[in-house]
């Protein structure tokens, strides 16, 4: 039993290894002396500001660092080396998928002296060629979302997109947007490293498109030259860091709210004002994780959590649409014959409009596969599948008379 359990936790940790994409950031520069002469051996730290989560290295024998896979976040970077003053430089923000280049050089002196650089991070970036925008989550609650429509519109719930026409080299709205040219919804979605793309079909589909912005750090869009490690990339490239709880507990408690009472008259004739409500609301809370007199998670371990609901109440005059009847619903769709015949099969029998088949009966004859319709063109009870009957309980009932445009 305990070697199956070590051999688990093994593959665990080749698999945590590997993961070629990530949403995190990194650091990395080269220290040196005043003369210019590289120092290897330099101790060398970033501190999270938010959660005092810290990582640590320490320089090559040819003075260079790299500090990889830092949380988006803002961080303090130390240095110290004996012989040397100790050097820090606050408030270095990293980015999602983005590499930070900081070149110091030390002072001669002691580690009880320090130098602190207050001068902000070179925004030219020397280590890649690619195109990006990054949006953090702040951005995105303090300008306006759309909730997708005006009065009378059923709209959606305040969705990320809306920014990705931000980005240098994209065209169009938020769900057919394109990218460099490109043919829109070819695109790849990340989040915490993960491809959540969905290939179900050829529309702007994710198991995030809808995520809550609430729940949102910050996303970057790559429009072109991709690194390596994110490749099979048509469009653009979203890269997705959720939030983390931090060292001091954080909540809030929203809604965004839409009502045609607030809404202005069209303009004449019509004076109407549809009846349009939306309320997208909820909440969050995040912090360390603490468990009285068992464990301390400040600096360590951290939890963030979000609820959030959509609902929309709204009428769209004049458009109807088309739902079940209760006869469709029960399996007779006998009403849908017309009367209309469109030939006859291989036995010489008419197929007439709208019949339905029994795939039970199927059988070849003369090498042409044939069926038996339905008798009355009335599927029996007993063949309509549970699951789909409690799928279409879920969908509304026909209002009006008809078969078509009844709701």
């Amino acid at each position: 039993m305990l070697k199956q359990v070590l051999l688990f936790i093994l593959a665990l940790s080749i698999s945590l290894t590997c993961l070629a994409q990530s949403d995190r950031g990194t650091i990395t520069g080269t220290v040196s002396d005043p003369a210019s002469a590289i120092i290897p051996g330099a101790q060398v730290a970033a501190i999270n500001r938010e959660n005092g989560s810290t990582f640590e290295t320490v320089t090559t024998p040819t003075g260079n660092y790299t500090l990889p896979s830092l949380p988006a976040g803002m961080y303090d970077l130390n240095i110290e080396v004996p012989g040397f003053k100790r050097h820090s430089q606050p408030n270095i923000q990293v980015q999602v998928a983005q590499t930070v280049r900081l070149d110091v050089v030390l002072q001669v002196g002691t580690t009880t002296d320090t130098v602190t650089v207050t001068s902000e991070a070179p925004m030219l970036r020397t280590e890649n060629a690619e195109q990006s925008i990054n949006v953090s989550g702040n951005r995105i609650n303090n300008l306006p979302l759309n909730f997708g429509g005006g009065g009378g519109s059923t709209g959606t719930i305040r969705s990320w997109t809306s920014f990705i026409v931000l980005s240098p080299g994209v065209s169009g709205t938020g769900q057919g947007a394109r990218v460099n040219g490109i043919p829109p919804n070819n695109f790849k979605i990340i989040v915490e490293g993960q491809d959540v793309t969905s290939g179900n079909d050829t529309g702007w589909t994710s198991t995030v498109t809808q995520a809550s912005v609430e729940m949102i750090q910050e996303f970057s869009l790559q429009t072109s030259n991709f690194a390596a490690e994110f490749g099979q990339v048509g469009g653009g490239l979203f890269n997705f860091t959720t939030r983390s709880g931090t060292n001091q507990f954080h909540g809030s408690v929203y809604d965004y709210m839409q009502n045609e009472a607030l809404d202005a008259y069209r303009p004449v004739p019509n004076r109407a004002r549809p009846r349009s409500r939306k309320h997208n609301f909820g909440a969050t809370l995040g912090g360390p994780v603490i468990l009285p007199k068992l464990y301390d998670g400040r600096n360590r371990t951290f939890f963030f959590a979000n609820y959030e609901m959509f609902r929309t109440n709204v009428t769209t005059a004049g458009n109807l649409q088309t739902l079940p009847t209760d006869a469709y619903r029960s399996g007779d769709f006998s009403a849908a014959l017309t009367g209309r015949q469109l030939g006859t099969d291989p036995l010489g029998r008419p197929i007439m409009e709208n019949t339905i088949y029994d795939p039970a009966t199927s059988r070849v004859v003369n090498g042409v596969v044939v069926r038996d319709p339905f008798p009355g063109n009335i599927i029996p009870q007993s063949r309509l599948d549970p699951v789909a009957l409690k799928i279409q309980n879920l969908i509304p009932r026909a209002d009006l008379p008809g078969l078509v445009q009844n709701w």
